[in-house]
């Protein structure tokens, strides 16, 4: 599971703590019987999650299996194709195996001040009176290619955004190639997926396409232009306050892990003034 997948438990485990009489979760997985206590950069500092695993904690806790079949949305994998199901989002989907209905669909990242000192740090030494967007030109192609938006369309995005002064862009993401867009302040491959989770809370709006980072700016409650190929249906992980631009529904979702001629075409073909516009109206 990716941090953007631990990002939606947290969610569960806030709705889990305000319903249910609030207690703490604890997550495990469970694997052959035997259980693995849980911990990631994501839960750190999370009041409603208990990382400590001591047997004094364990009788005052619900215990969050994350690997639960129940709670996972993908239905069917294979190496070809995954199905996934997309009636309701992944947090509505993972609260129904704990009885609630409704859920808010709020993930939670608890910054450490040295963490958000960090981001002050950042932006006080690129003070400006500018609107600030980050964006993310990655995509994470490890488990499909077919979630990638091209990159010299991004440079477009960024070209035009770049006319308007009142704009400072920051990229962030992981270092997995050398590609950085021109015209932005570059912070690819400079940050842990805090950091960049803080840049994001100091920002006033987060550009990518579907992705872990989307629901990091969830968490820190900034709002989110997402592209979303035919690989997924954006009911599956879109926020309500984001603008969800969903390149591939003329075919999606697909599933396909293997290069999917659709979704390629699709994103190629998409017109990236779509994304310009609702930066635009994201900002107003």
């Amino acid at each position: 599971m990716g941090l953007g997948g631990y990002l939606t438990w947290t969610a569960a485990a806030k709705n889990i703590c305000d319903r249910i009489s609030g207690v703490k979760v604890i997550p495990f997985e469970s694997h052959n019987n035997l259980i693995r206590p849980i911990k990631s950069e994501i839960f750190f500092n999370n009041p409603k999650i208990i990382q400590d695993f001591s047997d004094n904690n364990l009788d005052y806790c619900v215990p969050m299996i994350l690997n639960n079949p129940s709670a996972n949305y993908c239905k069917k994998d294979t190496p070809i194709k995954a199905i996934h199901r997309y009636d309701k989002h992944i947090i509505e989907q993972i609260c129904e195996t704990f009885g609630i209905q409704d859920p808010e669909l709020k993930c939670e990242l608890f910054l450490t001040e040295q963490e958000q000192s960090w981001a002050d740090q950042f932006f006080g030494e690129h003070s400006s009176n500018k609107k600030t967007i980050v964006i993310e030109p990655q995509s994470n192609d490890e488990y499909s290619c077919n979630k990638v938006y091209p990159f010299t369309k991004w440079q477009m995005v960024v070209n035009k955004l770049s006319r308007n002064k009142n704009y400072k862009i920051i990229q962030v993401g992981k270092r997995t190639n050398n590609k950085i867009l021109e015209g932005v302040l570059d912070l690819t491959g400079k940050t842990s997926f805090r950091q960049a989770s803080a840049i994001i809370k100091n920002a006033d709006l987060f550009v990518s396409s579907e992705g872990g980072l989307m629901h990091a700016a969830n968490a820190v409650e900034t709002p989110a232009v997402i592209v979303y190929s035919g690989f997924i249906h954006p009911n599956m992980t879109g926020y309500k306050n984001n603008s969800n631009i969903w390149v591939g529904e003329s075919h999606g979702p697909c599933g396909m892990k293997i290069k999917c001629d659709l979704c390629e075409s699709d994103m190629k073909n998409h017109n990236h003034d779509e994304i310009l516009e609702a930066i635009e109206e994201q900002l107003r």
